[in-house]
């Protein structure tokens, strides 16, 4: 059983999806399943999910018709088998250091909730010539 289960819930992120899931696959803290919950888009995620399914146990794949970003977390919950659960939206990425922080200091502290801030991020297409 892994101690963290990282659940993502994923559509119509297709253009950040790469950058998201690699992010994760590249913690510092490697005892997580990720589970990517494919909530019925409409574009190649389905697919982008599949394979990095197909490259790393430690990915796990759900596919459902689209019901929204809170039916698709619910589903990811349903199965996830980590001590903890931690939630990253598909255009999102982490630091590398994420999962380790925040289990260090949730076993530290003998804490059932860890949290951290966020940061935010604006990307700006290249300007056209």
């Amino acid at each position: 059983m892994a101690q963290i289960s990282v659940i993502v819930p994923v559509y119509k992120v297709e253009a950040y999806l790469h950058r998201c899931i690699d992010s994760i696959l590249g913690q510092t803290f490697s005892d997580f399943e990720l589970i990517l919950v494919d909530d019925g888009s409409p574009d190649g995620c389905g697919a982008i999910c599949d394979g990095y399914a197909a490259r790393d146990s430690r990915v796990r794949v759900l596919h459902q018709e689209n019901r929204g970003v809170s039916a698709a977390r619910n589903k990811g919950v349903g199965i996830a088998a980590g001590e903890y659960v931690t939630f990253v939206d598909g255009d999102d990425w982490i630091a590398p250091e994420y999962l380790e922080i925040l289990y260090a200091n949730a076993v530290r502290h003998r804490a059932e909730v860890s949290v951290c801030d966020t940061k935010w991020v604006e990307v700006y297409p290249a300007a056209s010539a």
